[in-house]
């Protein structure tokens, strides 16, 4: 009778908690990335200041002020996607250490959400914060793109790791 009892011990009760510590140590990185993505948005990084130090790397290679052009933008929106892919899967891997009890599609899902508003909150910064940039919703899109790559990328790797252990 006593083997019964101990066998109808509720699910939750056999869930092991992550300590405040490692809850810190696996969030921390979440949050100086935040930073250093916000730190981003400010007038250094505007369009014009990063076209003209684009310019002042390739321009006397000869290359045209159109073509100079072009390349910022792709280099700035690939930025957009590569800040949001790293997190993606910080915020994922600590998703994971905070509710380890939750499916990978839940945290996947939670891990864009909050990526996704944190672009929103960077582009509103961008739109009210500075004189010289624009919040764009299609940016909060693309980043929202990156988050959703990197947070899948993280997961892909996570189990194709789990499963050769």
């Amino acid at each position: 009778m006593n083997a019964v009892r101990q066998q109808s011990v509720p699910a939750a009760a056999k869930i092991r908690r992550a300590t405040p510590g490692a809850l810190v140590l696996v969030w921390a990185p979440v949050l100086i990335w935040m930073a250093f993505i916000f730190s981003l948005s400010g007038e250094r990084f505007s369009d014009k200041n990063t076209a003209a130090w684009l310019s002042g790397i390739i321009g006397p290679l000869g290359i045209s002020p159109d073509v100079i052009e072009a390349g910022n933008l792709i280099v700035r929106k690939c930025a957009h996607f590569v800040e949001y892919a790293i997190l993606g899967v910080l915020t994922l891997r600590a998703l994971r250490a905070t509710w380890s009890q939750r499916r990978s599609a839940q945290l996947l899902l939670i891990a864009v959400v909050v990526a996704a508003s944190f672009a929103s909150l960077d582009e509103l910064h961008q739109h009210f914060g500075t004189r010289s940039r624009g919040g764009r919703p299609k940016d909060v899109v693309l980043d929202a793109a990156g988050a959703w790559a990197g947070a899948m990328a993280g997961a892909a790797y996570r189990r194709r790791r789990d499963r050769r252990m």
